[in-house]
């Protein structure tokens, strides 16, 4: 009997492709999540030491120039925390999406792997089902032949 062989086999291979680059998406999404995370983090930090270098010029009476200067510099730090939260709020939005067809790719190939099993224990059967045809089509020969050599005797 030949030997086993999987019709679907090149899809099987396409989906497993598919599933890797998904898979490669979604960590490369994931990576992305980290730094804007950290690009967030980073432009909050700078806002409170502004605020906080703003407090301190208000509190020794800075000249109102200077006040101004670091107003005007907070409200800088605030549209870049602002964009920073956008940017991760974007990040996860992708990262949700790649994980979505992450998970679609990795059912599709779990599908196809179920069918490549099944398909493969169905020959597996039929194999062993006519291997044991062919054992007692020789041991029913053997046995006539024995028969016949007992009469002859």
């Amino acid at each position: 009997m030949k030997t086993f062989k999987f019709p679907l086999k090149s899809l099987r291979t396409l989906r497993q492709q598919r599933e890797s680059i998904a898979q490669q998406c979604y960590a490369r999404s994931l990576v992305k999540c980290d730094s804007a995370m950290r690009l967030l983090l980073l432009a909050e930090e700078a806002l409170k030491t502004a605020r906080e270098m703003l407090g301190r010029e208000l509190q020794s009476g800075a000249p109102a120039a200077g006040v101004a200067n670091l107003r005007t510099w907070c409200t800088v730090l605030e549209i870049r925390c602002h964009e920073a939260a956008a940017f991760l709020a974007e990040a996860r939005r992708n990262a949700g999406e790649a994980q979505r067809l992450m998970t679609a790719a990795a059912r599709d190939r779990e599908a196809l792997d179920r069918f490549h099993d099944k398909s493969q224990r169905l020959w597996q059967r039929e194999f062993q089902a006519e291997e044991q045809k062919m054992f007692d089509e020789l041991a029913v020969q053997r046995q006539s032949t024995a028969l016949e050599k007992s009469l002859l005797n």
